[in-house]
């Protein structure tokens, strides 16, 4: 197994859990004003 693969799409699989997170806790900060 390729080590650089494997932190890459790790890396891209954090980035979009953080994005995913992000934008649900903007959508949650917009229906609570």
């Amino acid at each position: 197994m390729n080590n650089s693969t494997f932190n890459k799409s790790d890396f891209i699989g954090l980035a979009s859990g953080a994005t995913l997170l992000t934008a649900f806790i903007y959508a949650l900060a917009q229906s609570l004003v």
